[in-house]
């Protein structure tokens, strides 16, 4: 059973193989504006240098978002079009969930931040890896006041510790995870992706919706009364 795991929703991303013994191989890069050439080749690359082929994957697990608009539906398009010609089917995995998935061991809560701009941000409690709220758009004020009512430590993760790092340090039992452990890896929406084909947790190329949690700037834009 093998799971390729594939990330377009930031300025990282990649795509990684899983199998039930463990991490297969691995490509994360720096993509920024990128996403449409270079996420082919890296598939074709953790492939090549793995020794295995498309048609031997098991499924493909995929971040829905948020994230990145334009990177997101790269993405979603390169994995419904593998899974429709091989008819393989597809694992979704929001960025909160997966980078969640990273810290399941720590015990306490953890706090998966996307930067969501307009000091605001995506985020979601989880713990051991389980979600225990719904995802919420907020701004960064508001969750600080909220989880200063907490008496318990919280981990932030995420790519958005950094640009909120100092409102995020008013929480008064932050916990910041390592700065090389803030990106979104795909081996984790791969792992992630995994547990859930063992559910049986998964959809058809068609059904796989992406996971914007609002509207684009666009969008904003062209209706700037509605949010």
């Amino acid at each position: 059973m093998i799971i390729m795991g594939i990330d377009t929703s930031g300025s990282f991303g990649g795509a990684a193989l899983v199998s039930e013994q463990g991490l297969v191989a691995e490509y994360l890069l720096q993509i920024h504006r990128g996403h449409s050439e270079l996420i082919v080749p890296t598939i074709e690359r953790v492939l090549s240098d793995s020794g295995i082929a498309l048609e031997d994957l098991t499924a493909f697990a995929v971040v829905t978002g948020p994230g990145s608009f334009t990177g997101l539906r790269i993405g979603l398009a390169t994995v419904k079009g593998f899974a429709y010609a091989l008819n393989k089917p597809i694992i979704p995995v929001t960025a909160m969930e997966a980078l969640a998935w990273q810290h399941r061991t720590y015990p306490q809560l953890v706090y998966p931040i996307i930067d969501a701009r307009r000091q605001e941000v995506f985020t979601q409690a989880f713990r051991s890896g389980e979600s225990v709220a719904e995802a919420v758009n907020c701004k960064v004020s508001d969750l600080v006041e909220m989880l200063n009512s907490l008496s318990e430590p919280v981990l932030f993760t995420g790519p958005g510790v950094t640009a909120h790092r100092q409102q995020l340090s008013e929480v008064k039992h932050a916990i910041f995870a390592p700065d090389q452990d803030l990106q979104l890896r795909p081996s984790s929406a791969a792992a992630l992706g995994l547990e859930r084909f063992k559910q049986g947790k998964t959809q058809s190329w068609y059904e796989v919706l992406p996971y914007y949690m609002r509207k684009s700037s666009a969008e904003y834009q062209f209706n700037p009364t509605e949010k």
